[in-house]
């Protein structure tokens, strides 16, 4: 069986090496200020968030609501204990009025009770696969948000390394500048590019403070309560064809739902059909009659006529009916929305994973070299400060469009895990 969300969680076991700037902050999602964050990896986050979270809780009290309708249906209806003292008010002796008390049970028709459960167990059922697939969503959120937080703390210590690098540069410049080696056009660029990186470095810490207030509300923590994340973003090739992925789709819990509202649906109209026969009451209790001095035992039965054209049966059968050709028409929409959801999630995580290989095949090291030479050499005076500061540029933008790209990645992942 295929499972696509324990594989995104093993990425902390495969991969390649991300960029120098990237390998240290890889795994580190610390709150601002905080002194000492608890580790957490994504399994026991996933784990914190179904181990109580309210949309699971309802779905759970649902269940139970549910199973106990079916005992509701499944039972015998209530007995009844009746009194009855005749010609009351008439000018008759006490010897002659007539007393009765009775109990009566009301026993249903042939196969009526059978059906009950059959459909309160398809009922039942419906419910326990409608909970599989609130608890799959939840396990989405939280892997999407642990993703998000680990990106964003990998943003935040890749600006802060450019930072100091921008830093550096701006400080090279302005040495050339006071030995006229350089002009005030390139300190003015420096300074620029150092506030630019202050910018996005302001918007990361942001979006870090916001993914992790998602997360901690996902696991029932305080909205600012520090963690730190065990597991590393790393890269690894999606290895499941789009067979594989579809056939194991087949199981989600979406589509196992609409099978069980199908069976209950078929459920229903025994049910309904049963109704169409008669259903049997029983009597039994004392009954005085003038003359006797004292009560004797009596007993009677009833058979309900279901199938007078009056009756409501006929018109239950066809609302059985069509609730099952409700069902039936659900599941084939189901199975149509999931297929279609599944071949885009695998069509984007397949161009991500393409877009993650270009910049670990073709720009990641080369980048990187590329800033250090370009600071050799205008430290030797062969480029000038415009070309060391797009050089700068260049590694900014490749840098973090690898995160971006990186996280598309695991998003897409999730997505195609999750998809139905």
């Amino acid at each position: 069986m295929l499972s696509l969300l324990m594989a995104v969680h093993a990425r902390t076991h495969a991969g390649r090496a991300l960029a120098p700037h990237l390998v240290l902050c890889a795994a580190v999602l610390l709150h601002p200020g905080a002194a000492q964050a608890e580790p957490w990896t994504l399994e026991r986050c996933v784990a914190r968030v179904l181990s109580g979270h309210p949309e699971l809780r309802a779905a759970d009290r649902e269940r139970d609501a549910t199973r106990s309708r079916g005992r509701q249906a499944a039972a015998f209806a209530s007995p009844t204990l009746s009194y009855e003292r005749g010609k009351l008010g008439t000018r008759v002796s006490g010897d002659e009025h007539e007393v009765s008390l009775r109990v009566s049970q009301e026993l249903g028709g042939p196969g009526a009770r059978g059906a009950a459960r059959a459909a309160a167990r398809a009922e039942d059922a419906v419910a326990g696969a409608s909970r599989e697939s609130v608890a799959l969503q939840l396990r989405g959120q939280t892997t999407r948000a642990y993703r998000r937080l680990q990106a964003d703390a990998l943003s935040v210590r890749t600006l802060e390394s450019l930072r100091r690098t921008a830093g550096d540069l701006e400080q090279m410049v302005g040495a050339r500048l006071r030995t006229g080696g350089a002009r005030y056009l390139d300190v003015l660029r420096a300074r620029s590019e150092r506030v630019r990186i202050d910018n996005d470095l302001i918007e990361s810490r942001r979006a870090l403070r916001e993914d992790q207030r998602t997360l901690n509300s996902l696991m029932s923590r305080g909205p600012d309560e520090p963690l730190e994340g065990t597991d590393s973003l790393r890269f690894v090739p999606l290895a499941d064809s789009l067979g594989e992925v579809l056939r194991a789709a087949a199981e989600r819990p979406r589509l196992r739902a609409a099978r069980l509202e199908v069976e209950h649906g078929r459920a229903g109209v025994a049910l309904a059909r049963a109704g169409r026969l008669p259903a049997l009451s029983l009597s039994a209790g004392l009954d005085r009659v003038p003359g006797s001095a004292r009560p004797g035992l009596g007993a009677g039965f009833e058979l309900s006529l279901p199938f007078a054209p009056w009756s409501a049966v006929h018109a239950r059968t066809g609302e059985a009916r069509a609730a099952q050709g409700s069902a039936e028409a659900q599941l084939e929409s189901a199975e149509r929305e999931v297929e279609l959801a599944v071949r885009n999630a695998y069509g984007s995580a397949r161009a991500a994973e393409a877009q993650v290989q270009q910049f670990d095949r073709v720009l990641l090291a080369d980048a990187s070299d590329a800033i250090r030479t370009a600071t050799q050499n205008y430290q030797a005076g062969q480029i000038d400060g415009l070309e060391l500061l797009e050089t700068l540029r260049t590694l900014r933008s490749i840098e973090l469009e690898h995160i971006r790209a990186l996280l598309g990645y695991e998003l897409a992942l999730i997505d195609l895990a999750v998809a139905e």
